[in-house]
């Protein structure tokens, strides 16, 4: 595995620890419990905050997670060449 794939997937994991945090941060939930807290909390933004359909809550909350993880991996890799 090369340096920038590296670099782009461990952006991508903290990126991922942060957005959990991030959704969870006023919650008393043990810590192996938090990603699927996080998630629902997700899902129920999306339905009934922003007016998604019921039927497309989670699948557009596991796109929203996956576009976050795409992005940071993208910037990791950019961040591991200007290193070089």
């Amino acid at each position: 595995m090369s340096r920038s794939m590296f670099f782009g997937i461990f952006s991508s994991i903290l990126g991922l620890i942060g957005l959990i945090f991030l959704f969870t941060a006023s919650s008393n939930l043990p810590v192996y419990q938090r990603p699927v807290e996080a998630f629902q909390g997700l899902a129920f933004t999306l339905v009934w905050g922003m007016g998604v359909p019921e039927s497309l809550g989670y699948p557009a909350a596991a796109l929203s997670v996956l576009a976050v993880l795409a992005v940071l991996f993208v910037v990791g890799k950019k961040i591991s060449g200007w290193l070089d």
